[in-house]
């Protein structure tokens, strides 16, 4: 025995495997039926009508019911047909774009795939005759076998070594943006980071760079012993990012400025500050920008391969933290660096003053 309950899905895929069989049809053919189920069901009407209101039914009125129901029906269900055939390519194409799409983009994975591989062992076998070439001209340069019988070599040497040391920069940042687009990186080696300790160690990195430039470099610790959940790499090479731009971009005595303060929030926020060119708005989405860079006379006077900035946005990003940059033309700019704390302890114990005292007066000495 039938159950009552499967008769509507039952009655429901009868009609769509009509509406399948009308889809294959010719236009003409599917509203010519359409149309004459209307003049039936019309007639199937009219004589229910006339049996309730008891009015007789003659055949001219048969007559006339079924052409004004083939004028008015054929025009609309012609149209209704030709609209549903076009929604249907359309859908068919839609979905084939779709599959070729998907291929596409799996395609592309896998060739963005095997370039990164590609390239980082390029980059790998790269850097090992550069740091041989660093090793050795700074050898030579320093003289540390004995003195150089011609001064010219001595600038040959410190040349190749600037050189080499360049492109040994520009591989290492193409290596990480490589491995940051790839996903190459393991958030499971974040570990707690003490963000003083990376402080001081940019700081002493650029200290021959701050020398050179006459640029004076303080450090406002007002936080210390705060610790991030993060990649000690990537926050120090963070650091050194945002330094090294500071101080390249500083005018000669001028200040650069890095202060670590806990938040209102409860973050650990770095402030890196310079009293260098500034930016304007567009100079700002060139610099977030790969190999973006900022069209002065400064920016010129300085070899640089545009990656440092946007390195250090998605290296913040990777860290579960946040990089702002603010900047005028002619005063300078601030980059703010926000990291979820771990420790609330923000005492400033005597042995953290006397380790920011030093550190600032080296700072200072070195001018």
């Amino acid at each position: 025995m039938t159950d009552p309950a499967t008769q509507p899905s039952r009655l429901l895929r009868q009609v769509n495997a009509a509406n399948r069989w009308l889809g294959r049809c010719h236009p003409a053919l599917a509203t010519a039926i359409l149309v004459a189920v209307c003049a039936i069901g019309t007639q199937i009407l009219l004589v229910i009508c006339g049996a309730l209101f008891e009015q007789p039914l003659t055949g001219k009125m048969y007559l006339i019911c079924a052409i004004i129901t083939v004028l008015v029906a054929t025009p609309v269900i012609l149209h209704a047909q030709l609209m549903l055939r076009a929604q249907r390519a359309a859908r068919y194409r839609l979905k084939l774009m779709t599959r070729e799409l998907a291929i596409a983009v799996h395609n592309a994975e896998g060739v963005n795939t095997s370039r990164t591989a590609q390239f980082a062992a390029m980059s790998h076998e790269l850097r090992t005759p550069m740091n041989a070439i660093v090793g050795f001209s700074d050898i030579l340069r320093n003289e540390r076998f004995g003195p150089m019988q011609n001064a010219r070599y001595l600038e040959f040497a410190g040349d190749i070594n600037d050189s080499a040391q360049h492109l040994l920069d520009l591989i290492n940042n193409l290596l990480d943006l490589a491995k940051l687009e790839a996903g190459g990186f393991d958030t499971r080696d974040m570990a707690a980071v003490e963000v003083e300790d990376a402080i001081e160690m940019a700081v002493r990195l650029l200290r021959p760079l701050a020398t050179k430039q006459e640029v004076a470099v303080s450090i406002d610790v007002d936080a210390p012993g705060l610790h991030v959940l993060a990649i000690e790499r990537m926050l120090r090479q963070i650091l050194i990012n945002l330094l090294s731009n500071a101080i390249k971009f500083t005018l000669p005595q001028g200040r650069v400025g890095i202060a670590l303060r806990r938040s209102a929030s409860g973050d650990a926020e770095i402030r890196v500050s310079d009293s260098g060119i500034g930016m304007t708005p567009a100079d700002i989405r060139a610099a977030f920008m790969p190999f973006g860079q900022v069209d002065s006379m400064l920016s010129r006077r300085h070899a640089g391969t545009g990656l440092g900035l946007p390195l250090a946005k998605a290296m913040a990003e990777l860290n579960h933290g946040q990089l702002e940059l603010t900047s005028t033309p002619g005063e300078g700019t601030v980059v703010t660096l926000r990291f979820p704390a771990l420790e609330s302890d923000c005492s400033v114990t005597p042995a953290h003053q006397r380790r920011i005292e030093d550190l600032a007066a080296s700072t200072e000495e070195m001018l």
